[in-house]
């Protein structure tokens, strides 16, 4: 009997790093997927930043060769910029991007795989409480 509950404790203990250790892995690979899309929106910001001062630069074209002058061309309101970058600057897009390479990563994760970790702890557990009961008689 003995060896017995030596085998189910063993069994257990393995069960459970095993499952452990699955789980373990799908969470550090979600937690990479996270960390890849904040960069990601943070570079997409970047943009954006970088779009709207863009937008906000006065621009003058030459118009010399009609005897005009240097002719002023309209300046875009700074309360628009932000708008107008969000909906026709790059940003937009990469956002869009992001949000989708962090989607398909995230599904990428085995469910296979993770749902295996899950029902090894649960069966460590039971070994392991059954190896407990079992050593009480």
């Amino acid at each position: 009997m003995t060896i017995a509950l030596y085998a189910l404790n063993t069994a257990a203990l393995l069960l459970q790093i095993g499952g452990a250790g699955l789980v373990i892995r799908d969470v550090l690979e979600a937690q990479r997927n996270l960390a890849q899309f904040k960069s990601d929106l943070d570079s997409a910001n970047e943009t954006r930043s970088e779009h709207i001062e863009l937008l906000g630069v006065h621009r003058s074209t030459p118009g010399y060769a009609l005897g005009l002058g240097r002719i002023n061309l309209p300046t875009i309101a700074p309360a628009a910029r932000s708008l107008l970058a969000d909906q026709v600057g790059p940003s937009a897009m990469m956002e869009r991007q992001a949000l989708t390479s962090f989607v398909q990563a995230q599904f990428a994760i085995s469910k296979r795989r993770r749902w295996a970790g899950v029902a090894m702890l649960i069966a460590g557990v039971i070994a392991g409480y059954t190896s407990s009961m079992l050593s009480v008689t």
